[in-house]
C-alpha cells in the first residue's frame, strides 16, 4: 500500500515490510555475486581475482551494496515521503544496476534471460512482501522492463557496448526480443495477479480490525456502491449489516454518493424501511455504516424459488413498499433504483411477509437546487434497465416520485405473472421497449385471469408518460388495497416461512410475547 495519507500504523507496517524485501533480496544478490564469483572464478578462470576484473560483476556488487543499504536506513522510523523515495527510487535504482549487468554476459542467450529475470523477479518479490495496489506494481514492473528491453538493444545494436555478444545462428534478434518481451510480460502479470490478492487481503484484515465496536463476519453481498459484510456489535451482540466502500472503487465521486447514501437514508424511519444504527471512518478512511441485518428473500428471490404469485400476497407487499416510498416521497427523496433486488421480504413474528426497501444510493433529493441534485453538476442515467422509466432514459432530469411508482409496478408485473415486463438480450433492445412497447396485460402473459382492478392498475403505473400514472405513492397504495383480489392474510404468511424452515418464524412459537425482536437481514 501507499503510506502517504495513511495511519501510523499502516505506515509503520509499510515500512517493516519494505525493509524485509530488501533484506530478501539482500540474501538472493548475495548468494548469486558469490556463487558466479568462485564457481566461475576457481572452476572456469582458475582465478576469482580475474572474474573480479569483469566489469559486470561491479554492476552486480553495486546491485549488492543497494539492498543492503535500505535496510540500515529503515531502522529508524522514517517518513511517508522517504518511505515511497525508498520503494520507488529504490526499486528502479536496483532493477538498472540488475539489468545493466545482465547487458554485459558475453553469451546472449544468456544476457536474454537475466535480462528477464532479475526484472521481473524484483517486481514478484516487491508484489509478494510489500502489499502495494496493482497499479503501483504494474507501474514500477513496466519501468523496470523498459530498461531492461532498452539494455537489450543497446547490448545489441550499439557498436561501443564494451561487450561484444555472440548468439546461436539459428535464434535471430526479433526471436530474442519476443522472449524477452514476453517472459517480462509474464513475470510483471504474476506481480499484479500477486499483489491484487495480498493486498485485498490485507485490506479485508485492516478493516477488520479497525471497525471498531463491530466485528465483521462473512462477506454476503456486493454492488457497484459498496461491499457488504455480515457484522455483529461487540456490545450489544446485534447482528448487523456493514457496508464500507472498497479501496478499489474509492475516489471522490463514489465516496460523495456513498456518504449521501447514509445520509438521505438515516433520515427515513418508516418500518418498511431498512434502518440505518450507525456510520463513520476506519483509521486508513474507509467509510462505513450499519444497517439491521435482514433475514430473508429479496423479491427477485421470492419469485424464482416461488414462480408467480397470488394477487392477494402481490397487494400486501407492493402497498408495504409504497408506504416507504411515501415517507421518502414526502422528504423530497427519490429512490431511483426499485427493483427486485432492493425489495427484501423477511418473516418477522408477528409481521409475516414484512416488506423492507433497501438501497437508497442513488437517491435524487428534489429539494436541492437541480444543478445540485446529481453528483456531477449534471443529470446521467442511473438505474436498472428492465425497471427504469422512459423518463430517466430520455430526459433524466425529469425523473420525479412518478419514476419510482414506474418501477415499483413493473416489480409487481414480475410478482403476478414470475416474468419482467419487458425482456431483451441488451440493454439497448430493454430501453427501447420502454420508451416505445405497450406491456402485454398480465392476464394474458399468464394465460389465465386475473384480477382486473390489480391488472388495470399495474398498467396505470407502467404508463410511458408520468401524468397517466399514480399520483403519489399514497395513491398507489390507497388503490392497491381496494383492489378486489382475495386477501393474503398473517396465517397464509406464517405458514409460508414455517414451510421454508424459517427459524425466525418458528421461533415466534415461544417469543411471541418476548419484548424485543432481532429483525435478520439481508445483503443487497
Amino acid at each position: 500500500m501507499t503510506p502517504t495519507a495513511a495511519s501510523e500504523e499502516s505506515r509503520a507496517f509499510f515500512q517493516t515490510r519494505l525493509a524485509l524485501m530488501y533484506r530478501v533480496g539482500l540474501l538472493l544478490s548475495a548468494s548469486f555475486l558469490i556463487g558466479v564469483i568462485v564457481a566461475r572464478g576457481l572452476v572456469e578462470h582458475g582465478s576469482i581475482a580475474r572474474e573480479l576484473s569483469s566489469p559486470s560483476r561491479w554492476f552486480h556488487i553495486g546491485a549488492t551494496v543497494v539492498v543492503g543499504a535500505v535496510p540500515l536506513a529503515l531502522r529508524r522510523p522514517r517518513s511517508a515521503l522517504v518511505l515511497d523515495s525508498l520503494d520507488i527510487g529504490g526499486l528502479l535504482v536496483l532493477s538498472a544496476l540488475l539489468v545493466l549487468n545482465a547487458g554485459l554476459f558475453e553469451i546472449r542467450t544468456v544476457s536474454v534471460f537475466n535480462l528477464a529475470l532479475s526484472s521481473g523477479l524484483a517486481a514478484v518479490l516487491r508484489s509478494v512482501l510489500v502489499p502495494s495496489t496493482p497499479g503501483r506494481t504494474l507501474g514500477l514492473g513496466l519501468g523496470a522492463s523498459a530498461m531492461a528491453v532498452a539494455v537489450f538493444f543497446a547490448s545489441a545494436l550499439h557498436p561501443a557496448w564494451p561487450v561484444k555478444q555472440v548468439g546461436f545462428d539459428g535464434w535471430p534478434l526479433s526471436f530474442q526480443l519476443i522472449s524477452l518481451v514476453l517472459w517480462l510480460g509474464a513475470l510483471n502479470a504474476t506481480a499484479v495477479v500477486a499483489s491484487r490478492v495480498i493486498y485485498k487481503l490485507r485490506h479485508e484484515v485492516r478493516v477488520a480490525r479497525r471497525l471498531g465496536q463491530y466485528v465483521l463476519g462473512e462477506k454476503i453481498g456486493a454492488g457497484g456502491m459498496g461491499v457488504v459484510y455480515r457484522a455483529t456489535h461487540a456490545m450489544l451482540r446485534r447482528d448487523t449489516a456493514l457496508k464500507l466502500l472498497p479501496p478499489d472503487v474509492v475516489g471522490a465521486t463514489a465516496l460523495r454518493r456513498f456518504e449521501r447514501e447514509v445520509v438521505e437514508t438515516a433520515r427515513l424511519r418508516h418500518p418498511n424501511t431498512v434502518a440505518i444504527y450507525d456510520y463513520g471512518r476506519t483509521p486508513e478512511g474507509v467509510f462505513y455504516y450499519a444497517m439491521e441485518y435482514l433475514d430473508g428473500l429479496t423479491v427477485g428471490e421470492l419469485v424464482s424459488e416461488c414462480g408467480p404469485l397470488p394477487p392477494g400476497r402481490v397487494v400486501h407487499l407492493l402497498a408495504q413498499a409504497c408506504a416507504s416510498l411515501e415517507e421518502a416521497h414526502g422528504k423530497g427523496l427519490v429512490h431511483r433504483d426499485i427493483k427486485p433486488a432492493n425489495i427484501m421480504v423477511t418473516g418477522h413474528p408477528g409481521a409475516y411477509d414484512l416488506v423492507k426497501v433497501l438501497d437508497f444510493g442513488l437517491v435524487k433529493d428534489l429539494t436541492l437546487p437541480s444543478a445540485q441534485q446529481s453528483l456531477g453538476g449534471s443529470e446521467f442515467v442511473v438505474g436498472t434497465p428492465q425497471y427504469m422509466p422512459p423518463e430517466s432514459i430520455t430526459a433524466p432530469e425529469r425523473v420525479d416520485r412518478r419514476s419510482d411508482l414506474y418501477a415499483l409496478c413493473a416489480v409487481g408485473y414480475l410478482l403476478l405473472t414470475g416474468t419482467p415486463v419487458f425482456e431483451g438480450h441488451n440493454v439497448v433492445e430493454l430501453c427501447a421497449a420502454h420508451l416505445d412497447l405497450a406491456p402485454q396485460p398480465p392476464g394474458e402473459r399468464l394465460g389465465r385471469a386475473v384480477p382486473a382492478e390489480l391488472e388495470a392498475l399495474l398498467l396505470s403505473g407502467l404508463a410511458k408518460s408520468p401524468d397517466a400514472r399514480p399520483e403519489s405513492a399514497k395513491a398507489l397504495r390507497d388503490a392497491l388495497l381496494a383492489c378486489d383480489v382475495p386477501p393474503w392474510t398473517d396465517d397464509d404468511a406464517r405458514a409460508f416461512w414455517l414451510a421454508r424452515g424459517d427459524t425466525h418464524a418458528q421461533s415466534s412459537i415461544d417469543l411471541a410475547h418476548a419484548p424485543t425482536l432481532q429483525i435478520a437481514v439481508d445483503s443487497r
